[in-house]
């Protein structure tokens, strides 16, 4: 018998936050899907950013594979046969639940249009766990069902600017900042998820795409940011109204313009962010909360464990209970899927690989785990790196000696103690291993062009997210 599976993606959800020592929240039902499955305690995310992360997750392919640019958006690679499609072929029916932002990077073309989209705004409590219960009803859904959530309760100013909030979010017993218990708000939602399924047999996956500095802000970094967000918004200005009213025969001309309203609006963002940036400065943190911190000022592309460690429980359908501590990357999850449900293998080429042998006990080699942090296709700094069960390596991804970074994790686990300068031999390891997962990759070279609306709607999603 084939088991349905339902895929839960908590947007931003760091692994600390969800098991361990650093948890504060009241997470009963999480908990529940740990106890009776396996948990992946050192689970690292392809990237830092949203797009990249499930795109790799879909194919089994890190990012530099995975995904493709429109104008200045990622999307999912239409040239990659997504494991959604895999198991479309093999007898499933795919729906999914996701941000109205997500449609315009492919996903509804993957979903055959089985899919319902929500306010990228909403969380579980104001409308969509209610959506997701309807979509839930045995009624609606052919078995064998695949159904993917993507969820943004934890999501950027989620949890800084909520509305009309829920009970868990203002009560301290919950957890120890906004973060920690809107997890526990959360939670309840996956309980009333849970028992509209079938658990007997039904496989479930619980991971995230990233996690989030904001997990570990005290109130007072809270408060920082709740004051300080609003300087990343800039109205568009006569430059942009221009550059979208250029006629389609002048595309070059209009993406000239739109170019070079981005580096004025960039201009324009950082010139705001200056003062705000020597308020950071001036509260006498330690390097590591700093860090933390300085995400509330701008988004800045980075790779620490706050952004990748991501916390991953494969759940049911007779799986062990079991905790396992090896290194694993988010794109080992489809791969995994796959074996479980002994679907036959049509990806000639992907990166991650099933840890299902891990979960039955077998000793497999580590790999390293290449991890990329774009957050947008217009950064202008790129940065990429390796992480083993040992150290991680960052740097620029334009430039192989821009801006290294090399931490000894098992001695510095907050990334406090840059060792790269020290230790030039294993920085040239590192090097080689990152060259060695890049060969043979191909990229989209050609630059596509989105047609107004559709650029329009992008640009107003991202603008309710916080990106611009």
């Amino acid at each position: 018998m084939r088991p349905n599976i339902l895929f839960i993606v908590i947007d931003s959800f760091s692994a600390n936050k969800c098991f361990g020592a650093n948890k504060t929240s009241i997470t009963p039902n999480i908990d529940f899907l740990i106890s009776r499955g396996t948990y992946f305690s050192q689970t690292i995310s392809a990237a830092s950013s949203t797009v990249l992360s499930f795109g790799s997750i879909f194919t089994g392919l890190y990012p530099f594979d995975s995904v493709t640019r429109e104008n200045n958006y990622f999307k999912i690679n239409p040239k990659n046969i997504t494991y959604i499609k895999n198991l479309i072929d093999f007898g499933y029916t795919a729906y999914a639940t996701i941000p109205k932002i997500f449609t315009f990077v492919g996903l509804e073309k993957i979903f055959e249009r089985k899919i319902e989209t929500y306010d990228s705004s909403k969380n579980l409590y104001n409308g969509v766990g209610e959506q997701i219960l309807d979509s839930l009803n045995s009624k609606n859904l052919n078995e064998p069902w695949f159904y993917y959530l993507h969820l943004m309760d934890l999501h950027g100013t989620e949890t800084s600017f909520v509305t009309d909030p829920p009970l868990e979010f203002s009560d301290k017993k919950f957890g120890t900042n906004r973060y920690e218990r809107m997890i526990s708000a959360m939670d309840v939602w996956i309980g009333k998820i849970l028992e509209k399924i079938d658990l007997e047999k039904t496989l479930i996956i619980f991971t995230a795409d990233h996690g989030a500095d904001s997990a570990s802000w005290t109130p007072e970094m809270e408060k920082f940011a709740q004051d300080n967000i609003e300087n990343r918004k800039v109205e568009p200005g006569l430059m942009a109204n221009i550059a979208t009213k250029v006629p389609k025969s002048l595309i070059p001309f209009r993406k000239t313009l739109s170019d070079k309203y981005r580096e004025k609006r960039d201009q324009t963002i950082e010139k705001k962010m200056q003062p705000e940036r020597k308020k950071v400065d001036d509260l006498n943190l330690g390097s590591y909360e700093k860090r933390i911190i300085e995400n509330a000022v701008g988004s800045i592309p980075r790779v620490y464990e706050e952004m990748c460690h991501v916390p991953l429980i494969i759940s049911g359908f007779k799986l062990p209970n079991k905790i396992i501590e090896e290194l694993v990357s988010s794109i080992d999850i489809f791969p995994t899927i796959a074996e479980i449900v002994d679907m036959p293998k049509k990806n000639t080429k992907i990166h991650g690989r099933s840890l299902l042998p891990i979960i039955n006990g077998k000793k497999i080699e580590e790999r390293p785990v290449y991890i990329e942090s774009d957050i947008d296709s217009s950064s202008k700094i790129n940065v990429i790196g390796i992480r083993t069960s040992k150290y991680k390596y960052f740097r620029n991804g334009d430039s192989t000696g821009s801006n290294q970074h090399l931490y000894d994790l098992q001695n510095d686990i907050l990334e406090e103690n840059n060792i790269a300068e020290k230790n030039p031999n294993l920085v040239k390891e590192m090097e080689i291993i990152l060259h060695k997962i890049k060969d043979g990759s191909f990229s989209e070279s050609e630059t596509k062009q989105i047609d107004e609306e559709k650029q329009k709607k992008i640009q107003e999603e991202l603008k309710k997210l916080g990106y611009i």
